[in-house]
């Protein structure tokens, strides 16, 4: 089980990277955004040099310092959490897709000096959400991390122990 987990974090590791880059030329060759794409999704091409929603956006060395140290905690935290931990299945999926997002946003930040946002929802339930921009790493990091968390609490429900 350890070997599969580990194979398939390094395959969701490739791809989500991937399918990011493919996505964004795509929406780069279109020109015209922002458009709907339907009544609920919105695209746009929105370059973001800092991290979560413009965060230190005038502070590229920082942002690349912070970006590199959790970056290298997270990857180092679920190599580990899947090969040398039994059980927590639940949670080293979402940690698969948690490093994923983050190793996304990593490398475009690397190689652009930004990250590219062109997702929102306009006519999602809860009205702060609607002119939030972003793109499919970021929702693996929030995926992810609510997996993990979903994951944490049923077993710490389930054997009334901390992890």
């Amino acid at each position: 089980m350890k070997l599969l987990l580990f194979i398939l974090f390094l395959i969701v590791l490739v791809s989500v990277p991937l399918f990011e880059q493919l996505t964004v030329n795509k929406i780069r060759r279109k020109k015209k955004t922002p458009y709907l794409l339907n009544e609920n999704i919105k695209i746009h091409y929105e370059v973001n040099k800092g991290m979560m929603m413009g965060l230190c956006k005038d502070k590229r060395k920082l942002v690349l310092t912070i970006t590199t140290i959790l970056l290298s905690c997270l990857l180092t935290s679920t190599i580990y959490i899947i090969l040398a931990k039994e059980g927590l299945v639940i949670i080293k999926l979402g940690l698969i897709l948690l490093s994923a997002g983050a190793f996304s946003n990593a490398l475009e930040r690397y190689i652009y000096k930004h990250v590219i946002d062109y997702i929102s929802f306009p006519n999602f339930f809860i009205k702060k959400i609607r002119n939030v921009i972003f793109n499919i790493a970021d929702i693996c990091i929030f995926v992810g991390s609510l997996i993990s968390i979903i994951g944490a609490l049923f077993i710490w429900l389930i054997e009334k122990t901390y992890i």
